[in-house]
């Protein structure tokens, strides 16, 4: 006999799920939401009602998502961003408005490319709501599948049937290392002057496109990198740097941060990785002429920026 199930929901609920089962710990997801344990333990026992199924495993050290749990993750995603869309569309067409857009952006282009795209979307298509997000290029190509994303600039993909890439430009390799390390005061760093060096890198599991390239680089030179760390984010491994701990290939985006003590120089020959924007075939952003003509300003005005930036090695 199949089961009617009650469709009425507070999306709520949906948001109080998401947040446990990212950070699987209701302390911490109760805070992050500014409500307390037991509030955020009632609405999660209400969702598992009216599903009629639980959704967490809990015991006294641990919280894990079961089954049941693990399938509503994109569907809960799914529902919540089509919300938001609607309500902005409605919104749009009741004030004129030209509609909303929700943007992935890689990391290192968030003070370079993204800040520029950004810019020339509010000078150009001012009625334009639009959402920014710090996301990986492997997350932004689920995002832009699920219809979380209409826009992603991501780095380096490789070409899918259901999703349209237009690469903006090659982005090359460069050095970071402290003021005060010898090489900074060269115009150009060679793969051989890293010999020997301790090196600061991202893991590979976090890009490995760029690890790769990195060991690559050394190796034309014939010497293996001597990595003594990894950072999960930018910030760590460029306070590294600062403090004197080693230097650390990275794309030159990065620069832009402009971290005290800290000078980007130019790579003999660097490795380049491709930055790109990336949308849904099937469902095109709305004014996608508009932006590319945009896009394409950006990626010069980019461009010149991490020329100065680079040569200059600015902190």
């Amino acid at each position: 006999m199949i089961k009617r199930y009650n469709l009425l929901m507070d999306t709520s609920l949906l948001s109080a799920f998401l947040e446990v089962a990212h950070r699987l710990h209701f302390g911490q997801a109760a805070k992050r939401l500014q409500i307390t344990q037991p509030a955020l333990s009632h609405q999660i026992r209400r969702l598992e009602q009216q599903i009629g199924t639980p959704l967490f495993e809990r015991t006294s050290r641990q919280v894990r998502l079961t089954a049941a749990g693990q399938a509503l993750i994109p569907e809960a995603r799914q529902v919540l961003a089509d919300l938001e869309r609607a309500i902005f569309q409605c919104r749009a067409a009741a004030d004129g408005d030209a509609g909303y857009l929700k943007i992935g952006s890689i990391g290192a282009a968030l003070n370079s490319f993204t800040a520029h795209l950004v810019g020339g979307l509010r000078e150009h298509l001012p009625g334009l709501a639009f959402r920014l997000t710090q996301m990986d290029s492997p997350v932004q190509l689920a995002a832009l599948r699920t219809g979380e994303l209409d826009l992603g600039i991501v780095r380096s993909l490789d070409p899918a049937a259901d999703i349209t890439l237009k690469d903006l430009f090659a982005e090359p390799m460069a050095i970071a290392m402290a003021h005060s390390h010898p090489l900074a005061r060269a115009d150009l760093v060679t793969a051989a002057d890293l010999r020997d060096e301790p090196l600061i890198l991202w893991p590979r599991t976090a890009s490995p496109l760029f690890h790769d390239q990195v060991i690559a680089y050394c190796g034309t030179a014939g010497l293996r990198p001597r990595i003594i760390m990894e950072g999960a984010d930018i910030e760590t491994q460029l306070g590294l740097v600062s403090a004197g701990i080693g230097i650390s290939p990275q794309p030159a985006s990065f620069a832009s941060l402009r971290r005290h003590g800290v000078t980007f120089r130019r790579l003999q020959a660097a490795p380049e990785s491709t930055v790109q924007l990336a949308w849904p075939r099937s469902s095109p952003p709305r004014h996608l002429p508009a932006l590319l003509e945009i896009a394409r300003v950006a990626t010069t005005s980019t461009g010149r920026q991490l020329d100065r930036l680079v040569s200059g090695g600015g902190d």
